[in-house]
């Protein structure tokens, strides 16, 4: 027998219980002795027997009474109680059995019937406590697996919403929805084309948060300071203020989930980072298009004015040369006249290889611009 097993003997009689106490100890039994219903109750609570030998007949509160009261205490209910009673009728013993009993012996008893009942009583409580334990490790498995899938659909959530982002904040965002939903208090930070943005989860920016971040970039992957930790990708950090390191399982999956939602906000930061870049390149690209257009239209107007003022200049000489004649001038002051008006037109044409150097430096623009816009 094993002799870490307590046995707790409740008689009225002193005789009965020093009879079962020698007899059990003698089996290397620890044994505990109470002379009443309400001392058993007192004393189950305190010590915690594995099981208990009741007697049914006693003053002030029967065996049943106390087996009943025993079987409704959370502390006591899982104590295996075994009736010893001179009543030995069929309606005694269902009493027994309703009163919560795994067992019911009769007096006078018979010490190798009460250890046969005691070794049953025990190897049946032995294996219920096994079955137990299986039960919670299978309650406790499927908990866990219910945990990790909830958590999984969370990654999945916030891995469909980095997607779906189109800018910093929108991105920021779910990320900071996904670590309440883990009950965790981050802070994140995004390094993009020389631009950073620090956030924590309560919308504020500490300065003192945003050096950290950036000091613990270049110091590895992952970094764990007690309840802290950094997960550091080249886009994307975030430091994790409550990790909880007392539950090593859920710290376990945690890790791996935070290295996931790191792993996507970095490629997602690098994504709307090149969106950005782009968008900004088409912008350029339209503004050089709407540049060039209208150095197009502006030389166009320059041609037609040119075209224009030479065809003008042509029939002024040749329509003051034709009336020269009817003027009647003396030779003397027609070559005057025409002197004037030769001075008039050089300059004229003075005028028009200006505008010729003009249109060259609009046509170097528009070369310029063509290759430019061909090259982006």
């Amino acid at each position: 027998m094993n002799d870490n097993t307590l046995i707790m003997i409740v008689d009225d009689e002193p005789a009965n219980c020093e009879l079962l106490k020698q007899a059990l100890e003698y089996q290397e039994f620890q044994t505990v002795v109470c002379f009443s219903g309400q001392e058993c109750l007192e004393k189950a609570a305190e010590l915690h027997p594995q099981v208990i030998l009741l007697d049914v007949l006693m003053p002030e509160m029967s065996g049943y009474e106390t087996c009943q009261k025993l079987k409704e205490n959370d502390d006591t209910s899982d104590i295996s109680v075994i009736f010893i009673s001179a009543l030995n009728t069929l309606d005694d013993r269902l009493k027994g059995y309703d009163a919560g009993g795994e067992d019911y012996l009769s007096k006078p008893v018979d010490l190798p019937v009460v250890f046969k009942k005691l070794e049953l009583t025990l190897n049946t409580r032995k294996k219920n406590i096994e079955l137990q334990n299986d039960i919670k490790e299978v309650q406790d498995a499927f908990m866990t697996a219910l945990s990790m899938g909830a958590e999984t659909g969370t990654v999945s959530t916030f891995i469909e919403k980095s997607f779906i982002a189109k800018n910093y904040d929108q991105l920021l965002s779910a990320f900071f929805d996904t670590m309440a939903e883990f009950g965790l208090s981050t802070v994140a930070q995004i390094r993009y084309d020389g631009e950073i943005v620090t956030l924590n989860s309560d919308g504020k920016v500490l300065h003192l948060e945003q050096e950290l971040m950036i000091q613990a970039q270049f110091d590895g992957r992952i970094l764990e300071f007690g309840r802290r930790m950094f997960i550091n990708y080249e886009n994307f950090s975030m430091l994790i203020k409550n990790i909880p390191i007392e539950d090593e399982a859920l710290y376990g999956r945690l890790k791996d989930h935070l290295a996931v939602i790191a792993s996507a906000s970095h490629a997602r930061v690098e994504s709307i980072g090149t969106a950005t870049n782009l968008k900004k390149h088409v912008n350029l690209s339209s503004i050089f298009k709407n540049t060039l257009a209208a150095v197009e239209q502006i030389q166009t107007i320059l041609d037609k004015d040119l075209a224009e003022t030479k065809e003008i200049t042509r029939r002024m000489g040749q329509g003051i040369e034709a009336k020269v004649l009817y003027l009647g001038l003396e030779e003397d002051q027609e070559k005057q006249l025409m002197d004037i008006i030769d001075e008039a037109t050089n300059d004229l044409v003075s005028l028009m290889e200006n505008k010729d150097s003009i249109n060259n430096a609009f046509e170097n623009v528009l070369d310029s611009m063509n290759k430019a816009i061909k090259y982006q």
